[in-house]
C-alpha cells in the first residue's frame, strides 16, 4: 500500500533515514519504536506528504485516505467539538448542503421540475452511500467513547485545552475512515478509560495502522509487527513487546560480544606488531598483520541498556502508618464534594496505583496528602518520619535556571548517592557533557526528566509520582521499573501507563462515586475485578475476598485456577491447623501452575523468536535476483517452507495468547497476601 524505495532524509546532517526500503500492507497493524529523536514523527510526515524525501521516492495509491494523528495540533477550525468533527467529511457535509439547497428550491417552485427531482434523488441515494445519515450518530460515539459528555458537543471548540482538542482531532480521524491510520503518541491525552475504548476500537480497525507509541501495553494488544528506527534503519520484530524486548537484549549482548572479539583481535595484532617491528626475520609476518588490521571493518560497540545498578536504600524508614485519613471531605466550592467520607490509612512498603477519569480528583489527593491543600472537614496525618518525594509537571517550575543539571541534581543527593549521579543522569538520556548544560536552555521534556531523576536521589522515603514515564522512552521506562521494584520504600503513582502500573504496584485505588475503593493487586487484577465486581460497588468486599479453599474429597484431580479459588464460605476468623495445612498446599499448588505457565510461555517466545527470524531469511531470499536465477524447484521448496512457518506462527501466537490467558486468570484470582 506505501512504499518506500532508498528513502533518505537528514536533519542538520544527522541522518535519520539512510537508503531505507520498507512498506505497510494493506490492513496491517504496525508499532514504530525508537529512541527519542530516531525520527519516527518524521517518517510520518514523509507519508503524509509535509516532508519530502531527499533520496528515493515513497510510493503511495491517489486513492488511498490518510489519518494523521500528530503529538500536537498547531492549527484548527474553531467551531463546535461535534461540527469540527463532522468537518472531517467534506464530501458528506457538502452533500448535505446541496440537499437541502435544492429542497429549498423545490419549495419555491410553483411547478415541479423533474430534472430537479432526479437530481434530489440521485443525490440522495449517494448520501446514503456515504453514510451520511449515520455519520452525526458516528461522530457522537467517537466522542463519548474519548471522553465528551453531552453538553460538551455543542461547546466552542476552543474553550477546551489542548489535550482535550487532540481527542477531538482523533474523533475527526475516526470518522474519516481511512486505509492508513499513521497515530503519534496517541494515549498522551487520554485517561485510562478512553484509552481502553480507543484500543478495542482500533483492534476491529479495518484499515492499515501505523502506531508511534510509548504505550507498551497497547503495542502488545495491538501490533502484529514491531519496526524499530535506529541509525537510519527499520529492524523488524514480533507484534509482542517482550518478545521484541529479548530479541533486542540478545542482539545487543552479541554486538557486545563481537565487539569485544574485535579489540582482543586488534590489541593482539598491536603487541605482535611492537614486539617484532624490529625484528627482519618476521618482517612479513608484521606486514601481514598490519594490512589485516587497515582492512578490519570496525564493529561499533553496542548502546548501552539504561538500567539502575543500585538499589535504594533507604536510610530512615517511615512508622509503619505513612498516610491516614479519617473522614475526609473536600470540595473546591461550596456543597459540590470531590471526596466523601474518606477513612484511608497508606501503609508503610505498599506501592500504589491511584485512577479514576479526568476530573476524579487524583491530583487533589496528592496535594491533600503534600499539605497544598486542607481537608474541607476531617483529618489527614502524615506518619512521624515520613519524607516525601513529589514528581508532578507543575514540580519544574523549582528547578534552578542557572544551575547545571548535574549541579541541580547534587544539591539534593545524599553524600552515598552522589558516585550514582552519573549513571541515573544517563538512564535519562543526559550522557556526557550534557550534564553540564544549563536548566533555562533545556526543553519541557528534559527538564521533566531532570527533575525525575532528582527526586530518584532524594533522600525521600514516600514517593508520590504524577505520570512519571510520560517523557521516557522505552528503555529508560524499563529501567525506572526495575528502580521501582527495588525500592524499599512507600509509593503512589498516577499513570495511564497500563505496562508501568503492572509491573510495579501491588495494590489499586480507584476513585469512584467521591469514595476510594481499593484493589488487592495490580492493574490487570483491578480490570479482571472490574469486569466482575463483588460487591454493588465493585469494590472488594472483605468477607468475599478470594480464599485459598481446600478441596473436596471428589476433587482430587482436578488442580485448576477455578477450584483452588472458590470463594470461601464466610466463617469465624479463627483457623484450624488443618485449614491452614490445606490452604498452604492450596497455595503451593497454584504457585507451582504459574511457574509452569510462565515456563511454558517463555519456551514458546523462544520458539515465536526462531520461527519469525527464519521466516525474514526466507523473506531476504525471495527477494534476491539471485534466488529466481537458480530454477523453479528451489523458489517453490522456499514458498513451500514460507507457508508453513506462516502456519506455524499463527498456531504458536494463537497458543501465546491462550497461555497467556490462563495465566492471567490464575493471577486475577490469586490474592495478595497481607503485609504484617
Amino acid at each position: 500500500m506505501v512504499i518506500f524505495n532508498n528513502v533518505s532524509y537528514s536533519v542538520a546532517g544527522q541522518p535519520l533515514l539512510a537508503r531505507l526500503s520498507w512498506s505497510v500492507p494493506a490492513g496491517k497493524r504496525i508499532a514504530l519504536i525508537g529512541a527519542n529523536g530516531a525520527g519516527k514523527t518524521t517518517l510520518l510526515r514523509l507519508i503524509t506528504g509535509e516532508l519530502t524525501p531527499q533520496e528515493g521516492q515513497i510510493i503511495i495509491p491517489k486513492n488511498l485516505r490518510i489519518g494523521y494523528l500528530p503529538q500536537e495540533l498547531i492549527n484548527f477550525q474553531n467551531s463546535s467539538v461535534l461540527g469540527y468533527v463532522l468537518d472531517g467529511r467534506p464530501d458528506i457535509v457538502s452533500l448535505e448542503k446541496k440537499i437541502k439547497n435544492l429542497h429549498l428550491q423545490l419549495a419555491n417552485q410553483k411547478q415541479e421540475d423533474s430534472s430537479l427531482l432526479n437530481l434530489l434523488g440521485e443525490w440522495e441515494e449517494k448520501f446514503r452511500a456515504l453514510g451520511g445519515y449515520l455519520v452525526e450518530a458516528q461522530a457522537k460515539t467517537f466522542l463519548s467513547g474519548l471522553g465528551f459528555s453531552l453538553p460538551d458537543f455543542r461547546r466552542a471548540l476552543n474553550r477546551f485545552s489542548g489535550g482535550w482538542i487532540m481527542r477531538a482531532h482523533l474523533a475527526r480521524l475516526l470518522l474519516q475512515e481511512p486505509g492508513l491510520l499513521l497515530l503519534d503518541e496517541p494515549t498522551n491525552h487520554l485517561d485510562l478509560t478512553a484509552l481502553e475504548w480507543l484500543e478495542q476500537y482500533l483492534l476491529s480497525f479495518p484499515g492499515a495502522i501505523v502506531l508511534v507509541s510509548h504505550d507498551r501495553f497497547l503495542i502488545d494488544r495491538l501490533a502484529e509487527d514491531i519496526y524499530e528506527l535506529e541509525k537510519g534503519s527499520l529492524t523488524k520484530y514480533p507484534g509482542k513487546y517482550r518478545i521484541y524486548l529479548q530479541e533486542k537484549r540478545k542482539k545487543i549482548e552479541q554486538q557486545r560480544k563481537k565487539y569485544e572479539e574485535q579489540q582482543a583481535e586488534k590489541e593482539r595484532i598491536i603487541r605482535f606488531v611492537q614486539k617484532y617491528r624490529a625484528d627482519k626475520k618476521r618482517a612479513r609476518q608484521v606486514q601481514s598483520r598490519l594490512k589485516h588490521l587497515e582492512k578490519m571493518r570496525p564493529i561499533e560497540p553496542p548502546p548501552p541498556l539504561p538500567r539502575f545498578d543500585f538499589r535504594f536504600q533507604i536510610h530512615h524508614p517511615s512508622y509503619k502508618d505513612v498516610v491516614t485519613m479519617k473522614q475526609l471531605y473536600f470540595a473546591y466550592e461550596t456543597d459540590q464534594w470531590l471526596f466523601e467520607e474518606i477513612d484511608w490509612q497508606l501503609i508503610r512498603g505498599e506501592k500504589i496505583a491511584l485512577i479514576g477519569p479526568n476530573g476524579s480528583g487524583k491530583t487533589t489527593l496528592t496535594r491533600l496528602i503534600t499539605g497544598e491543600l486542607k481537608p474541607t472537614k476531617g483529618t489527614i496525618r502524615l506518619g512521624a518520619r515520613t519524607k516525601i518525594g513529589h514528581y508532578t509537571q507543575h514540580q519544574l517550575e523549582i528547578l534552578h535556571p542557572e544551575s547545571t543539571i548535574y549541579d541541580e541534581i547534587l544539591s539534593s543527593t545524599p553524600e552515598d548517592r552522589v558516585p550514582f549521579i552519573r549513571e541515573v543522569l544517563g538512564v535519562f538520556q543526559f550522557r556526557g557533557d550534557d550534564i553540564f548544560k544549563k536548566i533555562k536552555i533545556l526543553s519541557g521534556g528534559e527538564k521533566a526528566r531532570v527533575a525525575l531523576a532528582k527526586i530518584l536521589l532524594s533522600p525521600a522515603n514516600f514517593l508520590i509520582l504524577d505520570e512519571p514515564t510520560t517523557h521516557l522512552d522505552l528503555m529508560a521506562r524499563e529501567a525506572l521499573e526495575e528502580a521501582l521494584s527495588n525500592y524499599e520504600g512507600t509509593v503512589l503513582v498516577i499513570s495511564h501507563d497500563r505496562y508501568f502500573l503492572d509491573k510495579i504496584v501491588d495494590k489499586v485505588i480507584a476513585i469512584q462515586d467521591k469514595k476510594l475503593i481499593p484493589y488487592h493487586g495490580n492493574y490487570s487484577y483491578y480490570l479482571a475485578k472490574k469486569a466482575r465486581p463483588s460487591s454493588p460497588s465493585g469494590a472488594e468486599a472483605p468477607e468475599n475476598h478470594p480464599q485459598f479453599v481446600p478441596l473436596s474429597p471428589d476433587e482430587p484431580s482436578s488442580l485448576t485456577a477455578q477450584s483452588l479459588l472458590r470463594p470461601a464460605q464466610p466463617s469465624s476468623r479463627r483457623k484450624s491447623k488443618e485449614q491452614k495445612r490445606r490452604e498452604a498446599e492450596a497455595r503451593q499448588a497454584i504457585s507451582q501452575m504459574r511457574r509452569t505457565l510462565q515456563v511454558k510461555i517463555k519456551e514458546l517466545e523462544q520458539k515465536i523468536a526462531n520461527l519469525e527470524n527464519r521466516k525474514k531469511a526466507i523473506e531476504l531470499k525471495l527477494a534476491t535476483p539471485q534466488t529466481y536465477q537458480a530454477g523453479g524447484p528451489q523458489i517453490t521448496a522456499l514458498q513451500k517452507e514460507y507457508a508453513q512457518l506462516s502456519r506455524e506462527l499463527d498456531q504458536s501466537y494463537q497458543q501465546w495468547e491462550k497461555l497467556n490467558q490462563e495465566l492471567e486468570k490464575l493471577l486475577a484470582n490469586l490474592p495478595l497476601r497481607r503485609k504484617k
